[in-house]
């Protein structure tokens, strides 16, 4: 194989245009969206730190105060969509008995990843000491994220960034990472980080199968059956790595999805077995 092969080889893992009627299920997700928006509650815009992309999207939990919440946040490879596109997410919560905290956070070129990662450790702490005013319980906070969110997951889930955060080292009671990217080094190298201008030192302290994060919270690790081979096999070796480490692991294969439906069908369908999980996890029914 040809460098050239090799690289378009790289490439292809990181386009979401080899998923079949990609459109149609871009299409699906925003009516998915658009039906959660007007079917739950929510209070829009809330700013959880200085920057004005540092806000979330509350959805008030259905059943009684104070309630455990579920704190999502979205993929994009840390450069595109917003926390409105994931609305949704609160169609698998809410009913339950759950909050939903959807998150926006500053994208890159704007910022760096380490930059991203500040953020969403903003995000957990702005609902750990506020959120009772939303009728949010701040000793049962639970995070969720795919794709570049699921990457995030596994950072802010460390242990010793809560702890320099200034938050305690437990607030984050169990974690939901799908489809997530746990070592850069294949991104770094592929034609995403001509926008995204990863760093080896990047690769080498935002990497959580290359730093080992203290994750001592229940993770779930998640990934589309029908996903391309690099997050499979990260997924694979990010679960290995935690339960290695000591971590409680649940780990999905989820048959017939891919990089979009294994949120939108599975995490989010409160008829789904990961959905399951992730409610038990919470300690819901």
């Amino acid at each position: 194989m040809s460098a050239n092969d090799e690289q378009e080889a790289l490439d292809a893992q990181f386009r979401l245009d080899s998923i079949a009627d990609v459109e149609a299920l871009f299409e699906r997700r925003a009516k998915a969206t658009k039906a959660a928006d007007a079917g739950f509650k929510a209070a829009r815009d809330i700013a959880y730190g200085e920057r004005k992309s540092e806000t979330l999207n509350l959805f008030p939990a259905a059943g009684d105060a104070p309630a455990p919440v579920q704190i999502f946040i979205h993929g994009g490879f840390w450069s595109t969509l917003a926390a409105r596109d994931f609305s949704f997410v609160a169609a698998g919560f809410v009913p339950s008995g759950a909050a939903v905290a959807i998150i926006d956070y500053p994208l890159i070129p704007d910022v760096r990843l380490g930059h991203i990662v500040e953020s969403c450790l903003k995000a957990v702490g702005f609902v750990h000491r506020h959120g009772a005013a939303h009728g949010i319980d701040p000793e049962r906070i639970f995070v969720s994220g795919n794709s570049a969110g699921g990457h995030l997951v596994a950072e802010i889930m460390d242990r010793t960034r809560l702890a320099d955060a200034g938050l305690p080292a437990d607030v984050i009671k169990g974690g939901t990472a799908i489809s997530g990217l746990y070592d850069l080094a294949p991104v770094a190298a592929s034609f995403r980080n001509d926008l995204l201008a990863f760093t080896d030192d990047d690769v080498a302290t935002l990497s959580p199968l290359r730093r080992r994060p203290h994750i001592g919270s229940p993770l779930i690790a998640a990934v589309g059956a029908d996903e391309t081979r690099v997050f499979i096999d990260q997924t694979a070796h990010f679960a290995e790595q935690c339960r290695d480490d000591g971590t409680n692991v649940e780990q999905f294969v989820v048959p017939d999805t891919n990089h979009i439906t294994v949120v939108l069908d599975a995490f989010a369908n409160p008829d789904a077995p990961l959905n399951r999980a992730v409610r038990r996890q919470m300690g819901l029914g």
